[in-house]
């Protein structure tokens, strides 16, 4: 599986995203299959294009006085 991550509490690659933020924006929730725990995985150098990051967030405009 692309993107697979390894869980920390039981070594299992059995692992899927479970959503793309969790408490902050760098970190993403992720499910482990094998011992069924969530964990989080910092976003670090992902190469994902898809990310469900809110309108408000991906607004890319120049600030005002640029």
């Amino acid at each position: 599986m692309q993107g697979a991550r390894e869980c920390p509490f039981c070594g299992s690659t059995d692992t899927r995203k479970q959503a793309n933020f969790s408490t902050s924006l760098m970190v993403r929730l992720s499910y482990c299959g094998q011992c069924r725990s969530t964990f989080e995985v910092i976003k670090w150098g992902d190469t994902e294009d898809t990310l469900d990051i809110p309108a408000f967030l991906d607004e890319r405009e120049e600030p005002p006085g640029t």
